[in-house]
């Protein structure tokens, strides 16, 4: 079974529809809702989305976290892992823990919008969510 990592942009897609990504962001999402893969986020993506979402009401934020933790893990992010990462030569740090994140939870797809911040060989797969879903229909 496919192992899904999601990044934070491509929840956000699906929690603010945003067009043109969200069709293939959700669907990718609703795969593992129904189980047809295991997937996670880690704990920086939802500290970002409450932040980007603080003008909205604390109540509702913390309704759809709890319902994406119904059928989504967190991915560690502890010491080890965050050391990884800041060893890491990619730009942006936050992607280098959301990378080591996914490395440590095992993940087989990295699912995000921005495959130029993750150039590089890693011994997981980069994708966008249009893509993965080609791959996994095909």
């Amino acid at each position: 079974m496919d192992r899904l990592f999601f990044d934070t942009n491509v929840v956000l897609d699906v929690l603010e529809q945003r067009a043109p990504w969200f069709p293939d962001s959700a669907a990718c999402l609703a795969m593992a809702r129904k189980g047809s893969v295991a997937g996670a986020v880690s704990a920086i993506s939802l500290s970002d989305i409450s932040y980007i979402q603080r003008g909205s009401d604390p109540g509702k934020i913390r309704d759809v976290f709890s319902r994406l933790l119904d059928f989504l893990e967190i991915a560690g992010l502890d010491d080890a892992v965050v050391r990884k990462a800041l060893a890491r030569p990619l730009p942006d740090i936050e992607d280098s823990c959301q990378l080591e994140a996914a490395i440590d939870w095992r993940a087989t797809h990295l699912v995000t919008r921005n495959l130029k911040d993750f150039a590089g060989d890693f011994p997981i797969r980069i994708m966008e969510p249009a893509g993965y879903l080609k791959s996994f229909g095909g």
